[in-house]
């Protein structure tokens, strides 16, 4: 763009010059009447072109003048309307996939003042659409529905808006310190409730509490055969930021309508989530020497009823594509399994961990304690 308004620039020089040389060569043939505009389209009226024609050499300057006068005229407007149209499009950006995935349904963290759990998945659901999202899994904890039947309303919402629900274990088991048998007994007697609101539609993803895949290599592998055995698929992360931490410090500044104290919160977190947009795809560049397809953990939470819009927003900016989960688990980079003494963290940094891959810096984020907010 640049090169086009340096050529458009050298044009109308050259455009002046021929103005220049015109008139003093009318001058020497003394015309008796030469008109000029200053505008980009002036007016020549030659009345004695007799005299000048009549010159060899005045003609071919005359020509080579009006050639050039004639080149100017046809190309500035071009390039001047292509340069504008270089200038009112938008910079191309890199895209990145992402499936974001919401945890915990149907109950987490603290109710903020004045809602229920509806209004958190309504919220959350309506934000999703507004943002055109494919269908989004949220993963189940069916415990809650044992002490307040009245939370099942969430799950019905959830697929009411045709969004699909996977396992997250009965009580949230971790797997780490619990046996295999007391953790394949958990996820077991979550999928009744699965099967209830999925019907025959695909419910057997599941997302380990914690991320937690098994406190040694053994015990992972063990827990694998029997996923496969069942018809399961993990549903990974790559992209993590502590979005449930945010959930105590705002039901607490909204009870004390301490607005500054929400604003803190609302810039931390959009802090993180950019840090993790960042940083996802540097870890994935650092193991496999390009970007993957990432999945973002989420919760149900009430402060993300305030964040999710902005966070699509920051996806939007940032070049992010929302894909669903399993056309995001369809990336080849999801077929290893690292072998590790112990199983935690995303699936990047798992990676980087079986491949003794240094991590890249991490990009900066958010340094807000948010133990000490509306305290």
């Amino acid at each position: 763009m640049d090169l086009i308004r340096q050529i458009i620039s050298e044009l109308k020089a050259l455009r002046r010059k021929v103005y220049t040389a015109l008139f003093l060569k009318a001058r020497k043939f003394q015309f008796r009447r030469l008109a000029f505009l200053a505008s980009d389209s002036p007016m020549i009226v030659i009345p004695d072109l007799e005299e000048f024609l009549y010159t060899p050499r005045s003609l071919r300057y005359f020509l080579f003048a009006f050639l050039l006068l004639f080149i100017s005229f046809l190309f500035i407007p071009f390039l001047s309307a292509n340069c504008s149209a270089q200038s009112a499009s938008p910079a191309k950006t890199e895209t990145h996939e992402i499936a974001l995935t919401f945890d915990d349904l149907p109950v987490h963290g603290p109710l903020p003042q004045g809602m229920n759990r509806q209004d958190i998945a309504n919220g959350i659901i309506h934000a999703l659409k507004a943002a055109n999202a494919p269908p989004i899994y949220g993963f189940v904890n069916a415990r809650w529905l044992e002490s307040d039947p009245s939370t099942a309303q969430v799950l019905q919402l959830w697929r009411d808006a045709g969004f699909p629900l996977g396992n997250h274990t009965l009580t949230h088991m971790d797997l780490n310190t619990n046996s295999i048998d007391a953790f394949e007994k958990d996820l077991q007697a979550d999928e009744p409730t699965l099967q209830k609101f999925m019907g025959d539609q695909d419910w057997r993803w599941l997302r380990y509490p914690f991320l937690h895949e098994g406190d040694s290599l053994e015990k992972h592998k063990a827990i694998s055969a029997f996923l496969k055995g069942h018809g399961y698929k993990v549903a990974q992360v790559t992209l993590s930021f502590g979005d449930y931490n945010y959930n105590d410090p705002y039901a607490r500044c909204l009870a004390k309508n301490d607005q500054k104290g929400i604003e803190q919160l609302k810039q931390s977190y959009l802090d993180g989530a950019t840090e993790s947009l960042i940083d996802g795809p540097k870890q994935a560049n650092a193991i496999y020497g390009h970007d993957i397809k990432h999945m973002m953990l989420l919760h149900i939470g009430g402060f993300e009823t305030v964040m999710l819009p902005k966070l699509l927003e920051l996806l939007q900016e940032r070049g992010w594509k929302l894909v669903s989960l399993p056309a995001a688990e369809s990336d080849p980079a999801y077929a290893n399994d690292p072998e590790l003494p112990t199983y935690g963290g995303t699936f990047l940094q798992q990676m980087m961990q079986a491949k003794h891959i240094q991590p890249p810096p991490p990009t900066g984020g958010t340094t807000l304690d948010l133990s000490a907010v509306c305290k």
